[in-house]
C-alpha cells in the first residue's frame, strides 16, 4: 500500500492549517488590537490559548481515533475549526476571542494526531519517514508563509479577512478527506478487540519503547520546535534519503546535531549572517529527525497509533509551552547565552534518548 498524491497534499493541507493557526495573529496584533481596544501585546494570548487548549486535549484525541477511525475524527476537527476560525473576526471583546482560539486549538488536537496517523496507516513501513517529511512541510511552510499573507491580507481587506481565508482552507480540507480517505477502523481484524479510554491510554504506554521516545518528544523535539524555515524544510526533504543512507542511526544522529547546533547559539556572532549559518545544522538537523521520530512511534503499535501520536502531540506542545516560559524567566535575570546553553543540555538529554544503548540481557531464570 502506497500514499497517493491527493492524500499526501490532503495531509500537507491538514498540518498547514494548524501551523498557520499558531502565527496568523502575529503580523495582525497592531490591528486586532485597535479593534478590539487593548494593548498589542495582549493579542498574543490569543495563540497562547490556541496552543494550551491543543496540548491539552490531544490526549484524548488517539484514543477516539483508535477506537473509530481517523477520518470522521479528521473531518470533525477541520469543520469545527473551520466554524471558530470563522467566529473569531466577530467576537465582541478580546476576552470572547480568547475563548474561540482555545476551542479551535481543541479541535487542531484532533486533526494533527488523526492526521499523522493516517501518514503512517496508508503508506509501506519503509515509506512512513518519508511520507510524513512530505506531510510536515505544510506545518514548516505554515510557519514561514502564513505571517507574510497574513499582514498583506490584514493590509488590503483587513484582518478579520485573514481568519474567514482560514475556515475557508478548512472546510475545502474536510472536503479533500471526504474524498481521499476511505473510513475504515485500524487495527481490525481476528485478534483486534474495543479497549475502553483508559485500557487504551494504558497499552499506549506500555508500548515498549513508546515512553523512552514519548519523553524525547518533550525534551528534544518539543524544545526544539523553533527553526529556521527553509532549513527545517530541507531538512523534511532529506530525512527519508538519510534513513536509506544511515539505517537506524539516521534519527539520532539528527537529533544530536540538532541539539548540538542549539549549544552552538552560546557563541558570540557579530553578524545576522553569522547567527543564520551558526544556526542552520540545529534547523536542519530538526527538519531531518522529526519526520523520522514521528514514523518510528507510529510504528510502535498500529492498535494504539492514535494513542500514541496524541502523547506526542501533547508532549511536544508542553515543550514549546515550556521553552517559551524558560525564555520569559530566565532573560530578564540572566544572559541569552545561558538560556540556550541551558535548552541546549536539555534537548541533548532528549536527543541521546533515541540512541539505540545495547541493554543488558536478562537471564532466564530455571523452574
Amino acid at each position: 500500500m502506497s500514499m497517493k498524491t491527493s492524500q499526501i497534499a490532503t495531509l500537507f493541507g491538514c498540518l498547514f492549517l494548524i501551523g498557520s493557526a499558531e502565527v496568523l495573529a502575529g503580523p495582525m496584533m497592531g490591528a486586532m488590537s485597535a479593534d478590539f481596544g487593548v494593548r498589542s501585546s495582549a493579542i498574543a494570548y490569543l495563540p497562547a490559548a490556541y496552543g494550551l487548549s491543543y496540548g491539552a486535549v490531544a490526549l484524548l484525541a488517539g484514543p477516539l481515533s483508535d477506537r473509530w477511525g481517523r477520518k470522521r475524527p479528521l473531518q470533525a476537527g477541520l469543520l469545527g475549526f473551520a466554524l471558530l476560525s470563522a467566529l473569531i473576526p466577530s467576537a465582541p471583546h478580546l476576552l470572547a476571542a480568547i475563548v474561540l482560539s482555545a476551542l479551535a486549538g481543541v479541535c487542531a488536537a484532533v486533526v494533527q494526531p488523526n492526521a499523522l496517523a493516517l501518514v503512517a496507516d496508508e503508506s509501506l513501513p519503509e515509506q512512513v519517514g518519508r511520507r510524513l517529511g512530505h506531510v510536515f512541510i505544510g506545518l514548516m511552510l505554515a510557519f514561514v508563509l502564513t505571517p507574510v499573507l497574513a499582514g498583506r491580507l490584514a493590509d488590503t481587506w483587513g484582518w478579520r479577512s485573514a481568519y474567514y481565508a482560514l475556515a475557508a482552507l478548512a472546510v475545502l480540507a474536510a472536503l479533500a478527506v471526504s474524498r481521499a480517505f476511505a473510513d475504515r477502523v485500524p487495527g481490525t481484524g481476528p485478534h483486534a478487540a474495543h479497549m475502553n479510554f483508559m485500557a487504551t491510554h494504558r497499552e499506549a504506554l506500555k508500548t515498549p519503547g513508546a515512553r523512552r521516545r514519548l519523553s524525547a518528544s518533550y525534551l528534544w523535539l518539543g524544545l526544539l520546535a523553533g527553526f529556521y524555515g527553509l532549513a527545517v524544510i530541507a531538512g523534511n526533504l532529506a530525512s527519508g534519503k538519510l534513513q536509506r543512507m544511515a539505517g537506524e542511526a539516521a534519527l539520532p544522529g539528527a537529533a544530536l546535531v540538532a541539539a548540538v547546533g542549539l549549544l552552538g547559539f552560546m557563541l558570540p556572532v557579530g553578524s545576522m549572517a553569522q547567527l543564520a549559518l551558526l544556526g542552520l545544522p540545529w534547523a536542519f538537523g530538526y527538519g531531518c529527525a522529526g519526520p523520522l521520530h514521528h514514523a518510528r512511534l507510529s510504528a510502535l503499535s498500529e492498535r494504539c497509533r492514535g494513542t500514541i501520536n496524541s502523547y506526542h502531540a501533547s508532549l511536544l506542545n508542553l515543550g514549546i509551552f515550556s521553552v517559551s516560559f524558560a525564555l520569559g524567566t530566565v532573560v530578564p535575570r540572566f544572559s541569552v547565552t545561558l538560556f540556550c546553553g541551558l535548552v541546549g543540555v536539555v534537548t541533548l538529554l532528549g536527543a541521546c534518548l533515541l540512541i539505540p544503548w545495547p541493554r543488558r540481557k536478562t537471564q532466564a531464570v530455571a523452574a
